[in-house]
């Protein structure tokens, strides 16, 4: 296993963890809509991409087999990390709380992450394989 196959899913993992831990006067304010917040927007587009950058690293690694098991074992881990985010959110001190609402985006985040992959991602991931 090459962590250069995973550089790209590593990385957005510490974009999330500088965005999501950020210190809460630091934050822009953002819109409110009717049915939804751009906040639980931007939580499940977050976890959603690190889902696919995620496969993506585990679908050009050679090494490895990807297969429906660990594809769930992906998903589960995303999940972890987006409720692990909202944990230390709320216990750094930085006002910044842990919301059930944001960890539920992260999740909805990487359930369409994993629909996608699903639907159309994984049929041209094949072209993304290193060899040797």
């Amino acid at each position: 296993m090459r962590l250069a196959y995973y550089a790209l899913a590593l990385g957005w993992a510490v974009i999330i963890l500088v965005l999501t831990l950020l210190p809460a006067p630091l934050l822009p304010p953002a819109p409110e809509l009717e049915f939804f917040t751009v906040d639980s927007l931007v939580h499940a587009l977050l976890f959603g991409v690190q889902l696919l950058l995620l496969l993506f690293g585990l679908q050009r690694d050679p090494s490895v087999h990807l297969k429906t098991r660990l594809i769930t074992g992906s998903f589960l881990l995303v999940v972890a990390f987006g409720i692990l985010v909202e944990i230390l959110q709320g216990s750094m001190g930085l006002g910044r709380a842990a919301d059930p609402v944001d960890a539920l985006s992260n999740s909805i985040g990487g359930v369409i992450g994993l629909a996608l992959w699903f639907l159309f991602v994984r049929r041209f991931a094949a072209s993304f394989r290193k060899t040797g």
